[in-house]
């Protein structure tokens, strides 16, 4: 999701678009990264030490995040909230000890994003990777049922999936963002009066 090489350019397609862009951070991967050590730990009893020193970074790293989203809330951009609180997010979807890949926190980034009124999503599949297609598609129809006004698309950037394919995709995918904006434009619009 963060490499334009391996997406097709994804970040400046969708701005061709007239889309607005939000990427999940790269702290969030390495705070996800930190949590596995930690959940390691408390859900299989591995290394007692190392999730010790896990719970304490993952602390640390959220606390230097949070100064981070602060700042961003200050000046009117979107941040999400806490990572702990990310860690709520797949309940009832998929559990946190599901973490090959991007695991649970794919999951939990896409439902943050819905709550955080980005519910037009586009789910970068690298490569076929098994994992993402578990804690990304397979959850999507889950997370729909949560969240009637999430509209997700997967799209495969597998080095047999041809640009014009996903860009298709993609553009059906903004399609119906753009029906979903222009009905909910009339639902709030003042009514007349007769």
């Amino acid at each position: 999701k963060f490499s334009p090489l391996g997406n097709n350019d994804l970040v400046r397609f969708l701005e061709s678009q007239g889309c607005e862009v939000n990427l999940p951070s790269l702290m969030g991967y390495a705070e996800y990264c930190c949590a596995n050590w930690m959940l390691d730990y408390e859900y299989y009893g591995l290394d007692k030490k190392m999730g010790k020193y896990a719970k304490t970074a993952l602390k640390l790293m959220d606390s230097i995040s949070m100064s981070m989203n602060r700042a961003m809330k200050k000046y009117g951009f979107y941040a999400p909230d806490s990572f702990f609180e990310l860690m709520k997010k797949p309940e009832g979807i998929l559990g946190l000890g599901t973490k090959m890949g991007e695991g649970w926190l794919l999951t939990g980034e896409m439902v943050e994003l819905i709550e955080g009124g980005y519910a037009n999503i586009v789910c970068a599949q690298p490569f076929g990777c098994l994992p993402n297609h578990i804690a990304g598609k397979g959850v999507i129809n889950r997370i729909r049922s949560m969240y009637p006004e999430a509209n997700i698309t997967p799209v495969d950037y597998d080095p047999s999936a041809t640009r014009v394919n996903q860009e298709n995709r993609i553009k059906l995918m903004l399609a119906v963002a753009r029906e979903n904006m222009e009905q909910a434009e009339k639902d709030n619009a003042p009514k007349e009066e007769e």
